[in-house]
């Protein structure tokens, strides 16, 4: 113990030089570490002796863990010190009540090579107080420059962020690159680790700023459907490639059109202008499309109109409708009908707050409708913005209506339903791509366009049967006309320009190969 009571970090550094480095303890301590050394040693593994945190990934654990290989890194047991000696592993000990046990413990594999970081940091106390405390948009940016003079832009590297989630555009243009390139880094940014994504996908955790920051300062191409952080900087030799979180077309203005919407938080504005100034390509679907992004994201770059890439899931019907139907355990035989009304602004909080309506829709009543407009058994497949999600989780309903709000991908839902009702959510044009049914149905849709959005489209130019009450609804279900719809669906799409053929994700994954280029 008296060798302990003496020890620097000095000391430590220069034996970490030529030993790998084993941490343990995955506590608060252990951030002492990794705000000094994280990248710049050899770290072999990290070991607690809390089972709930075994198997975690240092990222997860840690803000300060945001590069590849400490970031894969999974936490073990004790047990893997029985791999290492003391000629090639020096064990840090991060812990501040429990050091001694824990010296014990890794005596017992006799490794003797210790160092305790609360005893190095006493005895480095005076030198650790003039350490300046930033705030932490300083220290975001500050971090930011030290990964842009540290590392490299890495060539074939390529960072996707959509909410957090494996999901919208950025989903279907990886797995078209993954059939067409085996030799890409293709890094997902998610708030869950345990997401299933393909083989060639690398998953790091969103809930890290500094991994954030790091995967997105070294990638050659960036794929986003949000802007860009305010505190990130785009590196010359990096392509910035926004996809947008709709389809072909729209219904309301957004960003820089939705000026009336969003007045009381310019600073939302301020970063959707500076975003347009970063965009290098945005991926559209439309000359329509094409304009309305120039114009909402003050956009003067080139638009690749190459089609809507997350619609591509509408030509696979057969295969996600499988896959839907046996997540929630649908017989094949019934049909659904997929409801998914958008959120309102929240009258109390202002513009930047997202609140749920009170749902209004007589599920009974549809249902009856459905089946003696179009025959067979429906359930109703429920959905909520992903922002409003959880205002109807716990509330009861009858058997026939599925609650699907937390559901990855709405791709899937919109290509395994077979008609849907929304109210003013672009989710409506998905299903007229491939001429299936759509009602509007909104009680407020005076309200809504007085004091919600301003909309790009004349509502009542729709190509859809529009209603303002059940009675209504039902009125236009039973009396629904296939061959006039479909004519008048028709010449819509072709009055904006839209031809949806089930490619864009090919499209868009050939020309960010051909971008990036090199071998195959």
């Amino acid at each position: 113990m008296e060798q302990v009571n003496r020890q620097t970090w000095l000391e430590f550094e220069e034996q970490a030089e030529e030993k790998q480095v084993i941490l343990f303890g995955a506590g608060n301590y252990a951030r002492k570490y990794f705000q000094k050394y994280c990248g710049k040693l050899r770290l072999a593994g990290v070991i607690d002796n809390n089972p709930q945190k075994q198997g975690l990934r240092l990222a997860q654990c840690f803000m300060e863990v945001y590069a590849p290989p400490e970031s894969d890194l999974s936490i073990s047991s004790v047990s893997i010190l029985e791999r290492y000696s003391d000629d090639n592993v020096i064990v840090l000990i991060a812990s501040k009540n429990h050091y001694e046990d824990m010296l014990a413990q890794v005596h017992e594999y006799g490794i003797t090579n210790c160092y305790v970081i609360v005893r190095m940091e006493e005895n480095e106390k005076q030198e650790a107080e003039k350490m300046p405390i930033l705030e932490p948009e300083q220290q975001k940016r500050q971090f930011v420059a030290e990964c842009c003079k540290r590392y490299d832009i890495s060539p074939k590297k390529v960072f996707f962020y959509t909410y957090g989630k494996y999901t919208e555009h950025g989903k279907y243009i990886t797995e078209a690159l993954l059939k067409i390139r085996s030799d890409l880094e293709i890094v997902w940014m998610l708030s869950d680790l345990t997401t299933d994504v393909p083989d060639g996908v690398r998953k790091v955790y969103a809930g890290n700023w500094r991994q954030h920051i790091y995967e997105m300062e070294t990638a050659r191409v960036w794929i986003l459907s949000l802007a860009v952080p305010d505190f990130i900087e785009k590196r010359n030799g990096q392509v910035y490639i926004q996809t947008k979180h709709w389809a072909s077309i729209t219904l309301k203005k957004f960003y820089l059109d939705a000026v009336k919407s969003f007045a009381s938080v310019p600073e939302k504005l301020e970063n959707w202008e500076r975003d347009g100034r970063l965009m290098d390509y945005v991926i559209t679907g439309s000359e329509f499309d094409t304009a309305s992004c120039r114009s909402g994201f003050g956009f003067k770059g080139e638009a690749l109109q190459f089609g809507s890439p997350r619609s591509d899931a509408l030509f696979h019907e057969v295969e996600n409708r499988k896959k839907v139907y046996d997540y929630y355990h649908i017989k094949k035989d019934i049909k659904t009908l997929l409801y998914a009304p958008t959120y309102r602004f929240d009258k109390k909080k202002g513009n930047s707050f997202h609140a749920a309506r009170l749902i209004e829709l007589d599920f009974a009543r549809v249902k009856r409708a459905l089946e003696k407009r179009f025959g067979g058994e429906w359930y109703i497949l429920f959905r909520l913005h992903p922002s409003v999600a959880d205002a109807f989780r716990d509330v009861e309903r009858p058997d026939y209506v599925v609650n699907v709000s937390e559901y990855e991908d709405s791709e899937e839902l919109v290509a395994a339903g077979d008609i849907t009702i929304s109210d003013f959510s672009s989710i409506m044009f998905e299903h007229a791509f491939v001429k299936k049914p759509v009602f509007l149905f909104a009680t407020d849709r005076r309200e809504y366009l007085q004091n919600e959005y301003e909309l790009l489209l004349d509502y009542d130019s729709l190509p859809f049967p529009i209603a303002e009450s059940n009675d209504e609804l039902v009125r236009k279900i039973e009396e629904f006309d296939c061959q006039k719809y479909e004519c008048a669906v028709t010449d819509f799409l072709e009055r904006y320009g839209i031809h949806e053929d089930g490619h864009a994700s090919d499209r868009s994954a050939a020309f960010i190969s051909n971008l990036i280029g090199g071998d195959r």
